[in-house]
């Protein structure tokens, strides 16, 4: 199934952000391993497995053009597609470029 994902964004997801216009650069990374959230005072235990897989950035020349197109419904699903929203306060480690 994971295999089947990383073939699926590489071939699909992937390849329509990066032909924006407004897109200068998409790279995504598959989390091989998570430190640990990046708060000062954590509160409970520390996740022992990630909740996660993927991270994605997105460098955009175009700030409007981006945002106009998360507005649409193609940007609405792009979004919904990525299932899994992450924390921005955690600290990744150990990833591997696709």
């Amino acid at each position: 199934m994971v295999e089947e994902y990383d073939k699926y964004l590489t071939e699909t997801k992937i390849p329509g952000i990066r032909g924006a216009p407004w897109c200068t650069a998409f790279n995504t990374w598959k989390v091989d391993k998570v430190l640990a959230p990046a708060v000062s005072e954590p509160q409970g235990e520390l996740p022992k497995v990630t909740p996660y897989m993927y991270v994605a950035k997105i460098e955009v020349s175009d700030l409007d053009a981006m945002v106009a197109f998360l507005g649409t419904d193609k940007g609405k699903n792009f979004m919904k597609s990525w299932s899994i929203y992450l924390d921005p306060t955690s600290i990744f480690t150990m990833a591997h470029d696709m």
